[in-house]
């Protein structure tokens, strides 16, 4: 609740209370306060006590002195203050419930970036890489380097290895039967195979799988594509991301329309991205086809000419890949920073209400011995010594907000700072080992 406390309050003019929360679901219900444990520090103010018949919004001074009127001069002063709080006391349990319940966490990260093999993907997030490797024959001829299908091996052996633990791979290759012979042309453009079928990576099966690839026949580059939409048919969602890396030194040669299978593949519900990475490539013109291909698929062509440039290339998409993780730990440390903000504001908030009501419900203990003393010719041993209790009790209900408040901060402090602390070594150390 917000509570607003008038200045200058006097006894002779009625004060206005502290507005309070009018929900109808809680006035019809009301919070339970029945597991709620009294704080050590508030034993002696009864703290969990039902608020006094004046207190609140149902302070009323003609009244509350209507009472006080009743009051006989000889009472003793545990009957006077027992009095005064079964008219007066405000409702502290609403504070202590707050601090009670109150969840000084502030996020949960699943793993901050470690090595890049460490890397695990956010709780329900889908990454499908799916590697189409172009068995042609004219991929067992030699680059800068050495033999075209032995760089290309390397470089995706060296890209896969450093996939995110929870990614799914899956190396397929075409045109591998055969040869390129045009006798051969019919076997050879009908030859697909999932050499690793689609799942998450294992260095030595899929280094065995990548083994048995041999150059052999033609290109069948449409029907690729097509293949890789079936293995990637029911991997759909806003949660899944699905990319498509063609690596071909040539074009479409098996009457194909590799531009139409891409487009269809991009803009199906996999929606999956179509990369084409072109090793030497020679003709302008197929170039242009290849790019035409990665446009249709919503991805990028890269043409490469040799080992160092293929290196580079998948170097250049890991970093893409993977720079997202990065971003997402940094999002995290910002979403830290804001809850925990967040919180801190809300415990203070806390401590400045329960202060204000306890500051209102002073200044009316002060009235009623005020109104007793001057108007009632009470004894001033006797209200003196009341009084005192009042301070004590309103010393206390300050006392134990403001303790609260501040252990519950530094915990909130605690966990923000071991959040970020812990995200921030982590990206450090692997931007040594990266540099």
């Amino acid at each position: 609740m917000i509570l607003v406390m008038t200045t200058g309050c006097s006894l002779l003019v009625q004060s206005e209370p502290p507005d309070e929360k009018e929900e109808k679901k809680e006035e019809k219900k009301g919070p339970d306060y029945s597991r709620l444990k009294a704080p050590g520090e508030l034993e002696s103010v009864d703290v969990l006590r039902e608020p006094g018949t004046y207190a609140g919004k149902k302070y009323d001074l003609k009244k509350v002195r209507a009472e006080l009127d009743k009051i006989s001069p000889s009472i003793s002063a545990n009957q006077l203050e027992s009095q005064l709080i079964k008219l007066l006391a405000e409702d502290y349990r609403p504070f202590v419930k707050d601090y009670q319940d109150f969840d000084a966490s502030v996020i949960d990260i699943e793993a901050g970036p470690g090595s890049v093999r460490a890397i695990e993907l956010p709780k329900g997030q889908e990454v499908n890489v799916v590697i189409l490797l172009d068995a042609s024959g004219s991929m067992a001829e030699k680059v800068d380097g050495g033999q075209k299908m032995d760089l290309a091996k390397s470089s995706i052996k060296d890209f896969v290895s450093n996939m995110p633990k929870g990614a799914n791979v899956s190396l397929q290759v075409y045109g591998h039967k055969g040869s390129n012979s045009k006798s051969d042309k019919e076997l050879s453009c009908e030859s697909f195979a999932e050499a690793y079928p689609l799942g998450e990576y294992n260095n030595k099966q899929f280094q065995s799988s990548l083994d048995k690839v041999k150059p052999a026949g033609w290109t069948p580059l449409a029907g690729a594509i097509e293949k890789a939409k079936e293995s990637l048919a029911g991997h759909t969602g806003g949660n899944v991301q699905n990319i498509v890396y063609v690596v071909s030194d040539g074009i479409e040669t098996c009457d194909g329309d590799p531009v139409a299978a891409a487009e269809d593949l991009y803009e199906s519900d996999i929606e999956a991205v179509v990369n084409i990475i072109g090793f030497d490539v020679g003709e302008e013109e197929e170039q242009e086809n290849l790019y035409d291909i990665a446009n249709a698929g919503g991805g990028d062509f890269q043409s490469v000419e040799s080992k160092v440039g293929l290196e580079e290339y998948f170097e250049a998409e890991f970093s893409r890949l993977y720079e997202e993780w990065q971003k997402w730990a940094d999002v995290h440390i910002e979403k830290s920073q804001t809850i925990a903000a967040h919180k801190i504001g809300a415990l203070e908030q806390y401590h400045q209400e329960m202060r204000r009501l306890s500051s209102w419900e002073h200044v009316h203990f002060k009235d009623a011995l005020t109104y007793l003393e001057e108007e009632r010719d009470f004894d001033y041993s006797l209200i003196s010594q009341v009084r005192s209790r009042f301070y004590s009790r309103d010393s206390a209900l300050r006392n134990y907000s403001n303790q609260v408040k501040q252990e519950l901060q530094s915990r909130v402090r605690h966990n923000r700072d071991a959040i970020q602390e812990n995200v921030r070594y982590q990206r450090d150390s692997e931007q040594e080992k990266l540099n």
